[in-house]
């Protein structure tokens, strides 16, 4: 995983430390103060991606970068059994920003995802991205291979590129980034969990599914 310079931090967090044959830290928002709420509502405010019931309990925000092996690593050993377990039974929503640092590649990609969306197909981009994903900065995630996967996928090429090429989402992209460096995202994958009344997990890295199913019962328990 590459490390990031860490953002100020906008609330007070307890650590809880797991048993020490676990290399997981889970991150507990302290509840009730004002910044808080304010990051809370941030994660949740517009309408990114999702997968799941708008009223789901508790929503999952993904901060990932198409580039990072982490992200590709959780992607293709946890985020399948992520979906059955916890999207598909309607216990949590699960929500796609970008976090891009590794280079310009890795807009292009969030680019091509999000030009998909406007003809709905932004999962399979999402999934094809990475299922393809080479190393970073490569090449693979070049626009021409961008719009190869666009065909693959039976887009409408002249609306895709239209899309992918037009800047719509330089705004989106650069917001999602400000509002990953607010949250303190340090590292991707980096997952907010985020439950009734506010109440909010965080789980960095590359963590197995258990892992979440633990903090999703953890959130809804009352």
């Amino acid at each position: 995983m590459r490390l990031l310079t860490p953002a100020a931090p906008t609330s007070t967090s307890t650590i809880v430390t797991p048993p020490a044959s676990s290399s997981i830290m889970i991150a507990t928002s302290a509840s009730g103060s004002s910044n808080s709420l304010n990051l809370t509502s941030n994660l949740l405010a517009g309408s990114p991606p999702s997968l799941g019931s708008p009223t789901a309990p508790v929503t999952i925000v993904e901060f990932g970068d198409y580039q990072c092996p982490t992200c590709g690593a959780w992607y293709n050993s946890q985020e399948v059994s992520l979906i059955q377990n916890l999207v598909n039974t309607g216990k949590a929503r699960l929500v796609w920003r970008d976090f891009d640092y590794y280079g310009p590649d890795s807009v292009s990609a969030s680019e091509a995802a999000y030009a998909a969306g406007e003809q709905g197909k932004f999962w399979q981009f999402h999934d094809l991205l990475f299922q393809r994903q080479q190393s970073p900065n490569s090449g693979w995630a070049s626009k021409q291979n961008m719009e190869k996967f666009a065909l693959q996928l039976g887009l409408n090429m002249t609306k895709f590129n239209q899309a992918f090429n037009g800047g719509n989402y330089d705004a989106l992209i650069d917001a999602n980034h400000s509002l990953g460096m607010q949250a303190g995202v340090t590292e991707t994958p980096t997952f907010f969990l985020i439950g009734p009344n506010g109440k909010m997990i965080t789980i960095a890295g590359d963590q197995p599914e258990s892992v979440f199913e633990q903090a999703v019962a953890s959130l809804t328990s009352g």
